[in-house]
């Protein structure tokens, strides 16, 4: 079946939302890495470090409903396949869709963790267990990232082609 100008546009939407939210989520990790890099050498100052954290807990807010609005994307180009295009159904689900709601679930969790460690009474919020759970989520978010990237740009050929 020859893919037409506006199953491409309803096709690729997903994939061009997603790079755009895994971009922002890479970003909001190596940002937050970048801080602990430059705490240990000292050559950043406590302005920048503060105002990098902030940068980072407000646009970590707003991450699980940039995550839910792509996988959105992704379910209706999916219904839209199987409709209008008459995609059987065994084709439409996949393990990049599975991996992606794995991510947002990932992203929901390390949200919860930030908010409480934000919202903490003490000095230091680093010092807290959640900070450190929050810390490995994000390393093995990246790693699901990466994936869930890998197999969308392999499941983009083979839908198109």
């Amino acid at each position: 079946m020859a893919v037409g100008l506006i199953d491409a546009l309803v096709i690729l939407a997903h994939p061009l939302a997603g790079m755009t939210a895994a971009y922002f989520l890479y970003k909001q990790w190596s940002t937050i890495k970048s801080i602990r890099r430059k705490s240990n050498t000292s050559t950043m100052s406590a302005k920048q470090k503060d105002k990098i954290l902030n940068k980072h807990q407000t646009m970590g807010r707003k991450a699980p409903s940039i995550v839910a609005f792509v996988i959105t994307l992704a379910i209706v180009a999916e219904i839209y396949r199987g409709i209008v295009m008459d995609v059987p159904f065994s084709e439409l689900l996949s393990l990049h869709g599975w991996l992606g709601a794995l991510l947002l679930i990932a992203t929901i969790s390390m949200s919860k963790t930030g908010r409480s460690m934000s919202s903490s009474k003490s000095e230091d919020y680093h010092k807290t267990p959640q900070r450190n759970i929050h810390s490995k989520i994000g390393d093995a978010m990246m790693w699901l990232l990466a994936s869930i990237v890998f197999l969308g740009f392999l499941r983009l050929l083979t839908v198109l082609g």
